[in-house]
């Protein structure tokens, strides 16, 4: 055999072997690259999803991220969050997590909006927690006091002692560090003149896993002190609760609606 011809076999032979090393190693490459790689739900580049704002198309993308660096509940389908609503801003490149979109957040209907009160102005009367429905009244000052006041605008006063104002749901309730603890207690409220410090200390010392106690859980006790409420209100009934708060001390105490159900 010609030396040209043997030379020709050869070179089409390593070209066909380099073809094959090739294929081998980006086959390889792609493997490896599924196993140590995964599709994650983020938020675009340059963007912010405020809360209480339904999430769009537009806020989001799927991006190929290392399973090492994916959390548990993350989203990986885009079509799985569009609509859903947050209760806290999610900022650019943060991953999507399902107990941030969670359906049971109590989220502000057609025509309200998430207030929080310090606990110093008001009064719970029962144990309440997040998802109770309430009823809010107030306890009316003296009537000495009263007398020095003009007539309410926002309500009517129909009594000498507590006028109820209306009912909701207790949407929130936090600590000092505006984590949500879900459950209140009455027991450190003896009388009315004495709410004030005790629910701005601190938040008691707790394990990291236990900083903020999951939906399933508010039952429970409280992991920390107390320190604020909130309220899904209409303008006017919001309104109404600041100008009530004039008059005396808010009083909440949890009731059974018209279904029977005490809380979510």
């Amino acid at each position: 055999m010609k030396k040209k011809t043997l030379l020709t076999i050869g070179v089409v032979s390593f070209a066909l072997a380099g073809g094959c090393f090739y294929a081998a190693t980006h086959y390889l490459d792609e493997l490896a690259r599924e196993k140590l790689y995964a599709p994650v739900v983020k938020v675009v580049a340059g963007r912010e999803i405020m809360p209480f704002e339904p999430i769009t198309s537009d806020d989001v993308v799927i991006e190929q991220e290392e399973v090492d660096e994916i959390l548990p509940d993350s989203y990986r389908r885009i079509e799985d969050v569009l609509g859903k609503r947050s209760v806290q801003p999610i900022f650019a490149g943060e991953q999507l997590l399902k107990r941030k979109l969670e359906d049971n957040q109590l989220l502000p209907g057609p025509q309200k909006a998430r207030y929080e009160f310090p606990l110093t102005m008001m009064m719970p009367t029962t144990e309440v927690r997040k998802g109770d429905y309430v009823k809010i009244w107030v306890k009316y000052k003296s009537p000495a006091e009263l007398q020095l006041m003009p007539a309410p605008v926002t309500f009517t006063k129909n009594s000498q002692s507590a006028e109820l104002l209306f009912e909701g749901q207790l949407a929130t309730v936090k600590d000092s560090n505006g984590i949500e603890i879900y459950t209140l207690k009455p027991s450190i409220l003896s009388k009315a003149d004495q709410i004030e410090n005790p629910f701005f200390h601190a938040a008691e010392a707790t394990k990291p896993l236990e900083s903020e106690r999951r939906y399933r859980d508010y039952r429970a006790e409280p992991s920390a002190i107390p320190a604020f409420i909130g309220f899904n209100l209409t303008d006017k009934e919001y309104v109404m609760l600041t100008e009530a708060m004039q008059y005396g001390v808010i009083q909440i105490g949890s009731y059974l609606n018209a279904k029977g159900e005490k809380a979510l």
